[in-house]
């Protein structure tokens, strides 16, 4: 406890600078503080102690505290204006300390120059001393190693040999035989540079100096030879180093190259001479299979590169170790030597046998070896830099050199690969349209469908120009394909003349017949089909795909003339064909001579919109996608699509528009047929029969829904029903307007009008189905009463016609009274209206 008037020392000890507190907070210390003066107890008697407790204690204590606060903050206060003082005098100096080292470095930095002066002046007087001396030295060492030469030169000169020079030629110390190669070597050029005229002796010297650097290069590549067998590579090594510093190494380096048990096998040499390098049977086969797509390997040529790659493979670690810098130099030589020994005249062999297949297998069999000798290029290059053998990419750039000369002749010469190309998918798309052609020849060959289009809507200049193929290019194709046709065509004349004489004959008397009896028609779906323009369509990827890999710095341009031939040989030749044929099954229909119409012709259409559907997916889906580096060619190729697509649909619509022209002829005819007594029943039984006419009509609808169904879709459909089925409805609102109509009559009116309404209900069509419900009203007013004819007309469907057709209806019942009745009519007519 502390005492009332002194503080307690553990908490002076607290209050001093160096344990300030005791790292306690302000109000920890408080806290503490005021524990120490409580009086603690929990009996009666020592809370009654506590209320008695005097508080001047607490006072004297925090009295006591603030007065050692004070004291204590008087100190720090001191010793802080010390510690300011002292900081001045430090600072001050430092000042001084730091002037008096500049003027010291300053002087320092003057004595530096001045001895950097003098120094460069020793330099420059001793530098070309120094130079000097090490002239000297080297003409010395010169001077030494010439008289070093001379002496073997005199020694060749003299006694025709050097027994000093073969000793150390001789010796198994390296630095021996290598001082002896660069001695040979100094002294071909020596006697090279002494040999004159005027002294006969200096040419025969040089002569047996060439001689004994031949004969001593001769024993080191035989040397070398031997331990290449003996597999020995460090005198492999050793010997290229030697003839390396000799001459560059050019004879060791061939001497390597031609001994290789690979160029010297005389079974492979003769087979090579004698035997041409031939196309498997089972490869034949599938280079002439169009449905084949896959690329074309043949095992052979595959086991043939394969073959070389593994031994050049092998090859370069040998290399490596043996010629070590020069590695990649010798595997150079080694590579072009492969490619002119093994690769290019089998290659060339295996192209100049696949022209006699056929053009297709040309430029298969080119396009597999392309790939194969692709594949061997880069499969190399990687292996070389695996082994460090390439930083300089020597061996890379060889191998591409080597690859484009190999196949630069092919794709880029007189004869170039796209030219075949182009007259493969040609003679392609032909052979698989040709029978479909010749067959239908002569229905096709006036054009009338495509003539009677240009004609209607003038499209000589807009749909004639396909994208930016132009009218020339464009010609160059039909032409192509018309001269190929006539070939084919005079071949076939040839094969069977009689057969074909009465096919075409037959056809053209039914032609020039004109109209005849329609039967049941042969659609020649074996021949023209999805299947057929499928295959067409993939031999023209398989042609596409060829020119992405084999010319990719012109595939846009080609892409597009091949599109080109893909648009004209299954769109122009195949699908407008049929479209010709179904055509002219319209126009030999005769409505006079027939009752119904059989139009299973327009598979013809629905089998062609398929085919186009095929087709503008095809250029959507896989053509378009590869011109994305090419947006020029890429619009030219949708411009050609929907230009081709356009007026393969105008023709379908054309064909389309004269078929309702054809059931508008019909129906004409068979109303024309309507007795003006067949609405004047004079007998109830009467009632009980649908007009003869009406049956047929009927018969008809049923007919042409049924069928329309199976041939047409979507839109299509939809579209024929309508305008067919408006142009009955016209039809049968003005016939019934030209017939005097009884009572009984206006109901075998309505029964009529009823059963052509239920046929067209079926159709779903919601405008026909309107419009035949108005017929079906306008029937009315040939059976209500008469009183009820002015509200009948201003009710339902009947307030959207026409005032005049009303009164035309009503006019033509016949009454009692008649013509009263009619003013009468009219009279209350005109008024509600």
């Amino acid at each position: 406890m502390n005492s009332l008037y002194d503080l307690d020392p553990k908490w002076k000890r607290l209050l001093s600078t160096n344990n300030f507190l005791g790292g306690l907070t302000v109000n920890e210390f408080v806290e503490e503080l005021s524990k120490d003066q409580t009086l603690k107890g929990s009996t009666a008697k020592d809370a009654e102690t506590w209320q008695k407790l005097d508080p001047k204690p607490y006072i004297r204590t925090f009295e006591s505290i603030l007065k050692e606060l004070k004291t204590l903050c008087q100190d720090t206060d001191d010793k802080k204006s010390y510690l300011a003082d002292e900081v001045s005098r430090e600072e001050l100096n430092h000042s001084n300390n730091i002037v008096q080292l500049f003027d010291n470095l300053k002087l320092t930095i003057n004595n530096y120059d001045d001895l950097d002066n003098k120094l460069s002046n020793v330099i420059q007087i001793v530098s070309p001393l120094g130079e000097k001396v090490e002239t000297a030295v080297k003409k010395k060492k010169n001077y030494i190693r010439s008289v070093e030469l001379i002496s073997y030169y005199d020694q060749f000169y003299g006694e025709g040999k050097s027994e000093r020079l073969d000793q150390l030629l001789a010796s198994n110390n390296k630095h021996n035989v290598s001082q002896a190669i660069m001695i040979v070597k100094n002294l071909l050029v020596l006697s090279r540079k002494i040999e004159t005229k005027s002294l006969p002796k200096t040419g025969e010297t040089n002569k047996l100096i060439e001689k004994y650097s031949e004969t001593m290069e001769n024993n080191l590549l035989e040397s070398f030879n031997k331990a290449y067998r003996e597999n020995n590579f460090s005198q492999l090594n050793e010997i290229a180093l030697i003839l390396n510093h000799f001459n560059g190494g050019v004879n060791v380096i061939q001497s390597f190259i031609n001994q290789h048990s690979y160029f010297i096998d005389t079974a492979e040499l003769e087979m090579d001479e004698n035997q041409e390098f031939m196309i498997e049977e089972s490869t034949k086969a599938k280079l002439l299979d169009e449905g084949y797509h896959n690329v074309v390997y043949d095992k052979k040529i595959v086991g043939l590169v394969n073959g070389i790659e593994t031994v050049i493979k092998d090859e370069s670690k040998i290399v490596k170790r043996v010629f070590e810098e020069r590695a990649p130099h010798v595997l150079q030589l080694f590579i072009q030597r492969i490619y002119a020994q093994k690769i290019e005249s089998k290659f060339e062999n295996l192209l100049q046998n696949s022209f006699a297949l056929s053009d297709l297998a040309h430029i298969r069999i080119l396009h597999s070896l392309y790939s194969i000798i692709s594949q061997f290029t880069k499969d190399l290059s990687e292996y070389f830099k695996m082994l460090e053998l390439d930083e300089d990419s020597l061996l890379t750039s060889t191998l591409s050199h080597c690859f484009n000369d190999l196949f630069s002749r092919y794709l880029h010469g007189s004869s170039s690969y796209f030219e075949v190309e182009k007259r493969s998918l040609e003679s392609i798309l032909i052979q698989k349209t040709s029978a479909f052609n010749l067959s239908h020849e002569r229905e096709i060959h006036l054009r009338s469908l495509v003539n009677k289009l240009e004609n209607k809507v003038n499209l000589g200049i807009e749909f004639n120009e396909l994208g930016n193929i132009s009218r020339g290019k464009l010609s160059q194709i039909n032409d192509f394909f018309k001269s190929h046709l006539d070939t084919e065509r005079l071949t076939l004349a040839r094969s069977n003349t009689n057969t074909q004489r009465d096919a075409f004959g037959h056809a053209h008397d039914n032609l020039e017949a004109g109209k005849v009896v329609q039967q049941d028609l042969a659609i020649d779906s074996a021949l023209f089909n999805i299947e057929n323009a499928d295959s067409m369509l993939r031999c023209v990827v398989e042609s596409i795909a060829r020119v992405m890999e084999l010319t990719p710095n012109f595939a846009s341009d080609y892409t597009l003339e091949l599109l080109g031939i893909m648009n004209v040989g299954i769109i122009g030749s195949y699908v407008e064909t049929a479209l010709e044929l179904a055509y002219q099954e319209i126009v030999k229909i005769d409505v006079t001579k027939v009752s119904d119409i059989n139009i299973s012709f327009l598979t013809y259409i629905s089998t062609s919109t398929d085919i186009i559907s095929i087709v503008s997916s095809s250029v959507k889906a896989l053509f378009l996608p590869l011109m994305i580096s090419s947006p020029t060619t890429k619009k030219d190729i949708i411009d050609m699509t929907n230009k081709q697509i356009q007026r393969t649909e105008l023709l379908i619509n054309t064909i389309i528009e004269e078929l309702t022209h054809l059931y508008y002829s019909l129906f004409t005819e068979l109303l024309s047929k309507q007795k003006k007594k067949d609405f004047l029943p004079k007998s109830q039984d009467l009632l009980n029969q649908d007009t003869i006419i009406s049956l047929e009509i009927v018969a008809v609808l049923n007919s042409l829904f049924e069928q329309s169904q199976k041939y047409l879709k979507g839109n299509n459909l939809t579209l024929f029903l309508t305008v067919v089925g408006n142009l009955l409805y016209s039809l049968l609102l003005s016939h019934y307007g030209k017939y005097q109509v009884n009572s009984m009559g206006g109901i075998i009116v309505t029964k009529d009008i009823i059963s052509y309404q239920n046929i067209i209900d079926e159709w779903e069509i919601e405008e026909l189905s309107e419009k035949f419900a108005t017929l079906r009203e306008l029937a009315n007013l040939f059976t209500v009463q008469p009183e009820l004819l002015g509200s009948l007309s201003r009710e339902g469907r009947l307030v959207n016609l026409n005032d005049n057709i009303i009164a035309e209806y009503i006019g033509n019942r016949v009454e009692i009274n008649h013509d009263k009745l009619v003013s009468s009519v009219k009279l209350n007519f005109k008024k509600d209206h």
